[in-house]
């Protein structure tokens, strides 16, 4: 399973919801990444750009460059899990 296409927050993580509202990411084939947040009436989206190493997403965001390491898996039912500081998010394909 490929991580290319548009991922949300999965409804069932109400964690990730109550903390970071609606999240959307949409990793292209040429190695971008387009990251959307909507909460409270706000919106902000981020361009960055991704790789993958195995079972780890290295991103990064050319404005403020910093790369990013985050394991990542894809279950079976097509859930993504991305684990950020140790803390899993879960994403389901749009």
């Amino acid at each position: 399973m490929t991580l290319i296409g548009s991922w949300v927050i999965d409804e069932l993580d109400r964690q990730t919801l109550e903390q970071f509202g609606v999240v959307v990411l949409y990793f292209d084939e040429d190695g971008g990444l387009t990251y959307l947040t909507r909460d409270d009436g706000k919106q902000q989206i981020m361009l960055m750009t991704y790789e993958v190493d195995g079972d780890i997403l290295l991103t990064d965001q050319p404005s403020s460059p910093r790369v990013e390491r985050t394991a990542f898996s894809i279950s079976d039912d097509g859930i993504l899990t991305l684990k950020f500081g140790g803390e899993p998010f879960r994403f389901k394909r749009l």
